[in-house]
């Protein structure tokens, strides 16, 4: 699976979204589900994914799903 695969997949699941109809191209504006819960679930998948600790840069840099992906 390819980094905007997962990313895709991982902010789908963070914002309950059904069959993961979610774009590399989807961002926090395009995708009123993702609010600051959502984020934070977003933020636990990433680090849980690349068994490390996201600074407060790197959290803050989420902005869209190609900013997920950025970070597998």
């Amino acid at each position: 699976m390819t980094p905007d695969d997962r990313a895709c997949e991982i902010v789908a699941k963070a914002l309950k979204i059904e069959g993961g109809h979610v774009s590399i191209d989807d961002t926090m504006e395009t995708l009123p589900a993702w609010d600051s819960l959502a984020h934070m679930s977003i933020v636990l998948t990433i680090e849980a994914e690349t068994n490390r600790q996201l600074r407060a840069e790197e959290i803050a840099s989420i902005l869209s799903v190609r900013s997920v992906a950025e970070l597998l």
